[in-house]
């Protein structure tokens, strides 16, 4: 769904995307910030104490048990859903100020029509979650650009030939799908019958 809106929008003139990289954003979630903002929507206060009480479990390393104030639980079952209600108040403030985005997870993009408009977004956006939601952009991995040049979930907006602009796998990504089809599927036969 993400991907094919983003043609959508390319479709619609919106041809520069903000490319924001969040970074270490399942390290970083404040789990504060998290609980009110649940609180919001979730009035069992049962439901919100074993929340709490899964977030702050804290872990185990070379035999030492470590706190953890910040961040879901790589691997855990509800880390993705509370990663993407802690990104559900980035949503609605993009909504808001009425950009075009797609998001999936930690991964968004936002499309406008110019470079400039893109330089300012993207100043503005990185504020807003490095005050409101406390998170860390990666200026390193961020920029403004053309969504032909940058993947988005392993796609890329690429011309066809006979076609108008489609998203298809980036490079890298077919390089992927190709090993790992050729470890189920190899090429040579193993000898044994």
């Amino acid at each position: 769904m993400a991907v094919h809106q983003s043609e959508i929008y390319w479709a619609k003139g919106y041809r520069t995307a903000v490319i924001c990289d969040l970074k270490s954003y399942f390290d970083t979630i404040d789990h504060q910030r998290l609980m009110a903002y649940l609180e919001r929507y979730v009035s069992d206060k049962i439901i919100l104490k074993l929340i709490w009480r899964f977030l702050n479990a804290g872990l185990m390393e070379g035999g030492t048990y470590l706190t953890t104030p910040f961040g879901a639980p790589q691997g855990g079952n509800l880390s993705p859903l509370l990663a993407n209600l802690y990104l559900d108040q980035l949503d609605k403030e993009l909504e808001r100020r009425g950009h075009k985005f797609v998001r999936y997870a930690d991964d968004f993009q936002i499309y406008v029509k110019s470079r400039r408009a893109g330089e300012r977004v993207l100043k503005s956006v990185t504020r807003f979650l490095e005050t409101k939601l406390k998170l860390t952009v990666n200026t390193k991995k961020s920029c403004v650009g053309s969504p032909m040049r940058y993947k988005f979930l392993g796609f890329r907006l690429q011309k066809q030939a006979r076609a108008s602009n489609v998203l298809l796998p980036g490079p890298v990504s077919e390089t992927t799908v190709h090993s790992e089809t050729e470890e189920v599927n190899p090429t040579k036969p193993s000898g044994n019958l």
